[in-house]
């Protein structure tokens, strides 16, 4: 009964990630931009470059930049190529977090696999708390299969190996970095392995940080260093909240048994698989923590330390198991099993409450119709590929903007703030789509011109705008230059009048 019911959160997973599969539109907010970074990948254009009006890229290592580029190349531009990384990498993931747990649990065979089969059902089980982040066309699900990985080589292979995993997980994203270094010290009592599994690291990552920085005339640093820690606003309230919303409340009872489990069984910290597991349980945690505290922080930042959790739930839950069995405490052993089904079935959903309906399909239909009226350019900051799917020109998106322009660098910042002006000022867009209205929108989005609306005062209703989009941002608002008064009155849409009036002149 407790395998049938580890393989059920696997089976809602893999039923909802392919019913998504194929959609295409965005899931979330930035998967259409990660889409079209990875049609640059495949027209072997570079990613990092100045930043410019036309292209600016995420705050990324260039490892999934690359990986989705090739399967786009191979697949074709479409949400699949992005979506099928994700979804074979979390499968990956649950294999290797059956792996992990396979090896370091003790007892019977049957007890062994029964034990890795949970911990694998217990990361699948996050999937609807992370707001369906697994199959999503982002790097986090990759990320997380290298980190998998990296500790799998760390734990069972050569040195050298785990170097270049964790090197690998580092070129996904860097922020892993300081997790590598104290993983790959877990094994002083053999400092010769100790020296060449860091300095491998070390020696590797230096190599590929240097390599990537020359080909890129310095803009992989600008863009994997330099706007992250311009970025680094710390908050307190999810710090705070970290723990018991993103821990506790999904997988309490999960914490519970391994609690449990180091209480009644006492593994010897002196023994490499407790001290490896201990740390790699600390150091991730401490990591999504100090991410989660960031601004601009989601539900995938824990993806993680879920899977950390998932791998050292599972070992407890098997060693608890063995112990009870030992002790011919079956009684105990029932009061277990139970407790391991409740994570396991908690989080239970529908995969087609998470699947985008027929209807939303339509509303997105309806606004490539509309966005295509116009001829001329079109500005979507919250929602740039469904301009390219109108034929439009591809300008970054909101979050790129933000997070490239906040280093204290003129030289940066001056000429792309100078770009979007001229822009605006010669009214080139023939309409600016927004997701909200203007006055609340645009104090938050500095970098574009404080005469917006002196250049752009029509101000109406994109048609199918009130149509509700569980995904993400959906455009609701547009502002029009004069010129193109005349053509939102003959196609009547609504219109929201300044001051009792029109905001044109008309002769």
């Amino acid at each position: 009964m407790a395998a049938i019911l580890a393989l059920v959160p696997i089976a809602l997973f893999l039923t909802a990630a392919v019913a998504r599969l194929s959609y295409g539109f965005p899931l979330e907010q930035l998967e259409g931009s990660m889409l079209l970074a990875a049609e640059r990948v495949a027209h072997g254009l570079p990613i990092y470059v100045r930043p410019n009006f036309r292209f600016i890229p995420y705050m990324y290592a260039p490892a999934y930049y690359y990986v989705s580029g090739w399967m786009v190349r191979l697949l074709g531009p479409r949400f699949f190529a992005l979506r099928l990384v994700s979804l074979l990498s979390t499968c990956a993931s649950l294999a290797i977090i059956y792996l992990l747990v396979l090896f370091d649990t003790p007892g019977s065979k049957q007890r062994r696999h029964l034990a890795a089969l949970a911990a694998a059902g217990l990361y699948a089980a996050a999937y609807p708390w992370t707001r369906q982040w697994f199959d999503l066309g982002r790097l986090d699900s990759f990320y997380v299969l290298l980190l998998l990985l990296a500790l799998l080589c760390t734990r069972r292979l050569h040195p050298i190996f785990a170097a270049a995993a964790w090197t690998l997980t580092f070129l996904a994203k860097q922020t892993i970095f300081p997790v590598a270094v104290v993983l790959l010290c877990t094994d002083w009592k053999r400092p010769r392995r100790l020296l060449l599994g860091l300095g491998s690291f070390l020696l590797l990552t230096a190599i590929c940080t240097r390599l990537l920085d020359h080909a890129t005339q310095g803009w992989f640093w600008f863009y994997a260093f330099t706007v992250p820690h311009a970025n680094a606003d710390l908050l307190l309230r999810p710090a705070v909240s970290f723990i018991p919303s993103e821990l506790i409340a999904p997988f309490g009872v999960a914490l519970l048994i391994a609690g449990m489990a180091w209480a009644w069984t006492r593994p010897a910290l002196g023994n490499f698989a407790a001290r490896f597991y201990l740390l790699a349980g600390a150091s991730i945690f401490a990591l999504c923590w100090f991410l989660q505290a960031h601004a601009g922080a989601t539900l995938n930042t824990p993806m993680p330390v879920y899977a950390v959790i998932a791998v050292i739930f599972g070992i407890s839950f098997g060693r608890l198991d063995a112990f009870l069995a030992l002790k011919s405490l079956e009684p105990a052993r029932v009061f277990l099993l139970a407790a391991v089904a409740i994570p396991l079935v908690s989080w239970v959903y529908s995969p087609h409450d998470v699947t985008p309906r027929p209807e939303l399909t339509a509303s997105r239909q309806e606004l490539i119709a509309w966005l295509r009226t116009f001829p001329g350019d079109v500005f979507l900051p919250s929602n740039p590929y469904e301009g390219v799917l109108a034929g439009k020109q591809w300008h970054p998106d909101n979050a790129a903007f933000h997070d490239a322009l906040r280093p204290d660098l003129p030289d940066v910042r001056e000429p792309v703030l100078a770009e979007i002006s001229t822009e605006i000022d010669q009214e080139k867009f023939d309409a600016i789509v927004l997701d909200g209205l203007p006055a609340q929108i645009l104090p938050g989005q500095t970098w574009l011109p404080a005469d917006l609306g002196r250049h752009y005062p029509v101000v109406g209703i994109v048609p199918g705008g009130d149509a509700g989009d569980p995904f993400g941002p959906h455009p609701v608002y547009f502002l029009l230059p004069c010129r193109e008064q005349a053509l939102a009155i003959a196609k009547k849409w609504t219109l929201i009048e300044t001051g009792g009036s029109s905001p044109c002149t008309t002769d």
